[in-house]
């Protein structure tokens, strides 16, 4: 018997006289008989009443019955008051014409808390990009202070016996150096604040997955409790309470319930890139491959680079064509080697579902066409990543904020 159809059993009240509980019950309008309730040894030795204590039980067994359909097409308010009851202990409410899960405060909190972060990661991100662009224009200017410096020396050469156009010449060349000085101070110090920069939004970026992460535990404990909560009988009885008098749903499904908070979560889901790309490790270099426009090649993936850098042969297979007025560049490799290269700026270039436009790299001169290929930071540094040499993976992650 549950607890609408206990509502509904006459009221019992009990006199002082001879210990005897008297119930009064209804037997017919404007007539109410009262039944005196002894022990069961008692009231088979009184014959007399046996008539008065069958009527009793079958008032007994008729409220019982009526308590389950509701009057006037629906349920009293008592009976509503108790379905309510019921949906709060099971951590439910009504709302207008739904039912609404009430344990969701940690999961939209952690969700409202995000958005602060995600407006000071936004900023953050935007410096950094800021920086990047910086950089990649003092390269630039470095290159044509270069190719200005070479142009000066050849004049140079011929004006020999001339001292005016040789002093102006030589002029030009003294300012070009210290031209060429401030670019470069101001280039290393703007990749030593980068790298400052970067190591702190790695680490902003690496706090907001992680929080996220834990807003779906928190979601996932919700939609385990809400589950365990539609499966019980009583709060079964009260959504069906609450349908005839509210029109709210009768039977309802966890998904149901929780469906606008699932969106919410998900949609924040996706501002979070994160993946393990596999590498293939080969004479201690770890390769991977990359897509550079609409063709995959091989790289070894080094930070210690500080471009892309792909050999003639590999450039040309990639199809990416070396301008005529590409940069003349010089890089330093490992060992100390010094070796030739033109500048270039890649349209698109994606490691599985990371993908950078317009990234800076360098193709080598033929010299240096049995060198590798190799992924260096004016991709990587796009992302916060993390070499894994033990389990052969590349971890890249990126918050999308915008």
């Amino acid at each position: 018997m549950n607890d609408f159809k206990i509502a509904a059993i006459p009221k019992i009240k009990t006199w002082g006289r001879s210990d005897r509980t008297m119930v009064g019950l209804p037997i017919s309008r404007g007539f109410n008989a009262r039944l005196s309730v002894q022990p069961l040894a008692t009231q088979f030795l009184e014959a007399r009443r046996l008539p008065i204590a069958c009527l009793a039980i079958i008032s007994l067994f008729l409220g019982v019955v009526a308590a389950d359909e509701p009057k006037n097409g629906k349920y009293s308010p008592e009976v509503v008051a108790k379905a309510n009851k019921i949906l709060q202990e099971h951590s439910l409410r009504r709302s207008g014409r739904q039912i609404q899960a009430m344990g969701t405060t940690p999961v939209t909190r952690g969700i409202t808390g995000l958005s602060r972060e995600k407006r000071e990661l936004r900023l953050m991100q935007k410096d950094w990009d800021a920086g990047g662009v910086r950089l990649t224009t003092l390269r630039q200017q470095l290159q044509q202070l270069k190719q200005q410096r070479t142009d000066l020396s050849l004049q140079l050469t011929r004006v020999a016996g001339d001292t005016t156009a040789n002093n102006r010449i030589v002029g030009l060349l003294n300012v070009n150096k210290n031209q060429m000085e401030q670019v470069v101070a101001e280039r290393e110090k703007t990749k030593a604040t980068m790298a400052a920069k970067r190591a702190v939004l790695s680490e902003a970026e690496s706090k907001y997955a992680e929080k996220i992460l834990v807003i779906r535990k928190q979601f996932t404990l919700l939609e385990s409790a809400v589950q365990d909560a539609l499966s019980d009988d009583q709060v079964a009885i009260a959504l069906r309470v609450m349908n005839v008098n509210f029109d709210t749903p009768a039977t309802l499904t966890t998904d149901q319930v929780l469906a606008a908070l699932n969106k919410r979560v998900e949609r924040i889901e996706q501002e979070v890139f994160s993946e393990n790309i596999p590498l293939q490790v080969e004479n201690r270099s770890m390769y991977v491959n990359v897509v550079v426009g609409n063709k995959t090649t091989r790289m070894v993936v080094d930070s210690g680079a500080s471009l892309i850098c792909l050999p003639a042969r590999i450039a040309a297979e990639l199809g990416v064509a070396i301008p005529a007025n590409a940069p003349q560049m010089e890089l330093v490799v490992a060992n100390g080697d010094r070796i030739g290269a033109r500048g270039v700026i890649l349209p698109r270039v994606r490691i599985g579902e990371f993908e950078v436009e317009n990234v800076d790299a360098a193709i080598l001169d033929a010299a240096a066409d049995t060198a590798e290929p190799l992924l260096g930071m004016s991709f990587l540094d796009h992302f916060k990543f993390e070499i894994n040499a033990a389990d052969r993976s590349l971890k890249m992650l990126r918050v999308k904020t915008e």
